[in-house]
């Protein structure tokens, strides 16, 4: 395989933009994923980049999870480093208020969860995760690739004829939201509310890549794992959390020597 780390060049031109965002995904990014989804934390080291970043002029951080906010500001740590966003853009910081026939739906898709869970006869190992906009169908704890694949099929093909739900595909998990909202979306949002010149992200799931598709000229998308997983629009390639930290520590100096206008 062919070398797909950042180029010190696209690097270089990112850390000297004017107004720069930076989005980062938390579990498989910034943290180690974990077969208990409570018990992960941020790698080492991070959230003092993670707050180095945000301290520097004309820096936006944004820590962008498919984790419901509650939980994110809980594991991650980075409350007051950085704005948090959770639900893939759905729940920002300031919170989220649904409709009457959202809230119906959701407790639609409730009901017809508890039958595919109970149906895929796997006790605990096939689990529901409950978001304010949105319910997560688990499979990750199951060994059986056959199995994960056949119980999210089905899931699939009760859900996907249902209005006004809107399914994501991921890791091992089903999302099902009443909202129509990406990572991409929200984040094509926040470069406008923020004046960005231009975005760095950095994410390892197939949800990232409604974020990496939108990204442009002077943009720098990043993807934690290997081109041979399969297709992305990432740009450039990480090959584990370790190597985000090291990455991002690189990077706070590039940013920090441009703030300054000092060389690298």
């Amino acid at each position: 395989m062919s070398n797909t780390s950042p180029t010190p060049s696209a690097v270089a031109a990112v850390a000297e933009a004017g107004t720069l965002v930076v989005a980062l995904d938390f579990d498989g990014t910034l943290a180690d994923l974990c077969d208990d989804p409570m018990a992960v934390r941020p790698r080492e080291g991070n959230v003092e980049l993670v707050s180095r970043l945000s301290a520097l002029p004309r820096t936006e951080v944004v820590i962008l999870s498919g984790r419901q906010l509650r939980d994110l500001r809980y594991l991650s740590g980075m409350e007051h480093a950085a704005r948090l966003v959770g639900s893939h853009g759905a729940e920002p910081q300031d919170g989220l208020a649904l409709s009457e026939a959202e809230s119906s739906l959701l407790e639609a898709l409730d009901l017809r969860l508890r039958d595919v869970v109970a149906e895929a006869g796997a006790g605990d190992l096939v689990w529901v995760e409950r978001k304010p906009a949105a319910r997560v169908l688990h499979v990750r704890l199951l060994e059986d690739e056959v199995r994960k694949r056949r119980v999210l099929d089905h899931a699939l093909s009760i859900f996907r004829p249902l209005q006004g739900v809107h399914i994501t595909e991921g890791k091992d998990i089903v999302e099902l939201a009443v909202l129509d909202v990406t990572k991409g979306s929200y984040l094509e949002a926040a470069r406008s509310e923020y004046g960005a010149d231009a975005l760095l992200f950095i994410g390892d799931d197939v949800t990232d890549e409604t974020v990496l598709r939108t990204l442009g000229n002077g943009d720098l998308g990043i993807k934690v794992g290997s081109p041979d997983d399969g297709p992305s629009a990432a740009t450039a390639f990480l090959p584990d959390t370790a190597a985000v930290t090291a990455f991002l520590r690189d990077f706070a100096d590039a940013r920090e020597a441009a703030a300054s206008g000092s060389p690298a």
